[in-house]
């Protein structure tokens, strides 16, 4: 007994021709299903129709690059507006996006603590100073990144102590002391102790 077939040449709106799971189809109407229209008018959210998943995956592609895009020019603008210093890291941090990721985040937190709806209107000038001797990415990044915000829940409340505190330990530390990691996996078979 021959297996019916479960993927099927469906068109797409966008002119395209993919092979389609239609699984979830009844096997009598699937040969019927991919040679009709569906896919390329009536099918998807707006009901005008589906792209196919390479195009939809471009679109999605350069539609997170364009939002990126616009948040860091957002991100720039408001650093120049509140004077705020760049971000420091190492080349590593710099290389792998961490600094700009710690911009996109620094700008997240302070433009909800000075936004039109603060919570701490009379609070401001405070902020910004605490944000301006907060220059090492790493902080922002291990501290108040995104899916560290989503996973706690913060608020303006978190954001606020944890800038505010961040600054008050940054001030006490010796700047001229700076903690160097060993990499345990740094060994040298050739070296003998």
């Amino acid at each position: 007994m021959s297996k019916i077939p479960t993927h099927y040449p469906v068109k797409y709106k966008c002119g395209h021709t993919a092979s389609t799971d239609l699984s979830k189809v009844p096997p009598s109407r699937r040969a019927q299903a991919a040679r009709s229209d569906f896919y390329a008018t009536k099918a998807g959210k707006d009901q005008k129709g589906m792209i196919c998943p390479n195009c939809f995956k471009k679109q999605r592609k350069s539609d997170t690059e364009s939002f990126l895009n616009q948040l860091m020019l957002d991100t720039e603008a408001f650093e120049t507006a509140h004077d705020l210093p760049d971000l420091e890291g190492t080349d590593r941090m710099v290389s792998s996006g961490l600094v700009e990721s710690a911009r996109r985040d620094r700008y997240s937190v302070l433009s909800t603590l000075l936004g039109d709806d603060t919570e701490y209107p009379d609070n401001r000038e405070e902020v910004i100073t605490a944000a301006q001797s907060l220059t090492w990415a790493g902080w922002w990044a291990n501290t108040l990144s995104y899916g560290i915000r989503k996973d706690n829940d913060y608020g303006q409340e978190e954001f606020y102590t944890l800038v505010i505190d961040g600054s008050e330990q940054e001030a006490k530390r010796d700047k001229t002391e700076r903690v160097v990691a060993e990499n345990p996996h740094d060994w040298n078979p050739n070296e003998t102790e």
